[in-house]
Order: structure tokens, then sequence, then C-alpha cells
């Protein structure tokens, strides 16, 4: 009985040690730079944070340039050194990162599947130039609650291929079996973060295609139609995957 009780304490003071650090603010640095202000947990070495900054300030023309609009002038950028704390900020258990509007990212310092984390900072902040472009293409003033509802039915697959193309996260498609067998997925396939998440294998060689095929100015009216394949490029969704996989196989399962 002693000893049940006993581990019953050490329970409970366990639990109030953590509950304790899990409300005790974090420690945090801060990096400025001409377009981001960089904030980081303490923990993190500032050399790393310095590489981040340069690797989002050197892609931040480029990627207006490339989607064809004015990125957010000041994005504020929250790096975490532990998932715990990212998960507490966000309330996204399911990621590694994700963006709040236009001008905020965060992420986790090692994310998941991906050791190089300059190309998740760029990744993320493509996303915020994408969506800076579908505001840019609605009629002025924007109304949120309208906006939302829209937004909420833009495709996964086209706006993560997006952020995985200009991120330059290329997975070869010689290292991916399904691909090598024939079985491409669908797009409601890409459109699954969860079931095996391939949007983020395929997604580098998705846009390539569209550029390859359809040209660039194409790509901008292919976002701006909400990834509306037949209004843009007059193709079916199983069309255009069977055109894109004829494109890879072409070009990397030779």
């Amino acid at each position: 009985m002693k000893k049940v009780k006993k581990v019953l304490i050490l329970f409970i003071v366990l639990l109030l040690a953590l509950s304790l650090i899990y409300f005790i603010p974090e420690r945090k640095k801060e990096i400025k730079t001409q377009h981001f202000t960089l904030l980081f947990s303490s923990s993190i070495d500032t050399a790393a944070i310095m590489e981040l900054a340069i690797a989002l300030e050197s892609n931040y023309f480029r990627i207006g340039s490339d989607l064809q609009t004015t990125p957010s002038n000041n994005i504020q950028t929250n790096v975490y050194a532990q998932r715990w704390r990212y998960i507490k900020a966000t309330g996204n258990w399911s990621a590694s990162g994700n963006i709040e509007g236009i001008s905020k990212l965060h992420f986790v310092e090692k994310a998941w599947g991906e050791s190089d984390n300059a190309k998740v900072a760029v990744h993320e902040f493509a996303h915020t130039v994408t969506l800076k472009l579908l505001l840019d293409n609605e009629q002025q003033p924007v109304n949120s609650k309208d906006f939302d509802k829209k937004f909420s039915t833009f495709p996964v697959w086209l706006w993560e291929a997006i952020s995985v193309y200009e991120a330059n996260q290329f997975v070869d498609p010689k290292n991916l079996p399904y691909l090598n067998n024939g079985q491409y997925p669908t797009l409601s396939e890409l459109d699954n973060r969860l079931k095996g998440g391939k949007i983020y294998d395929c997604g580098y060689t998705i846009i390539e295609y569209i550029l390859s095929k359809y040209g660039h100015d194409n790509l901008i009216s292919l976002v701006k139609n909400y990834g509306n394949l037949k209004k843009t490029f007059a193709v079916t969704d199983e069309r255009f995957c069977k055109d894109w996989f004829d494109f890879v196989k072409a070009k990397y399962l030779k």
C-alpha cells in the first residue's frame, strides 16, 4: 500500500513539473533581416538561424517573381527546438511547419522527412507567397470569411507541389517504387497528406511537367483557377495524371 502511495505521489509531482514547464514562456532570441524577423528558441544555434535567414532572403525576390506577386514585406518566422512547443503554438499535430496568413511562418528546427532546414523554411515561405497571389486575385477589399471559405477548396496537391518545387525538394522518381511499377497516384491520393504523403515525393516533377507542357503563365492561371485543370488546360484530372507520368517516365525512368 505504501509502495502504491509513493508511486502515486511521484506521478503527481512529475505531472506538476511537466505542467509547470508547459506554461513557462520559452526564452527566445531574435534576428532581423530586410524582409524577415526570425524568432527562435534560445537553445538553437544562432549560426544555424543565420543560415536560414540567408536562405529566406536569397529566395524572397525569386519566388515572388515566379508567382508573379510581391511577398509580404515583413514576415515573422518562428523556429521551434521542440516539437511540443510548435504544437502548443500552432495546434498543428501532423506537420513540421505551417503558415499563419501571408506574413507568419512556423516550423520545427528538425522537421520530419527533411534534413535541410533551409528547404523547410523556403517551403513555408513559398506557401505565404502563393496565398498572397490568391489574395491579390480577389476583388479588393477582401472579405476574410468569404475568402477563407473559398480558400478551403484550393487543392492540396497544387498547394504543396508549388512549395516543394520552389524549395527544390526534388525526389528522384527512380527511388519511388510505385512510380517504377507504373502505379502513379491520382489527384485524390495526392490530396491526402496523411495517406503516404505522396505529394511531397511527386510535387517537384508535377510543377516541372506543368512548366514544360503549359508554360509559366498557365501555371499562374491554374493557381488563380484553384487547380481547375479542365478550365485551365482543357484536360481531365485523369488525363493530367497520365500525361504527367508519361513525362516522368521519359525523363527519369528510362
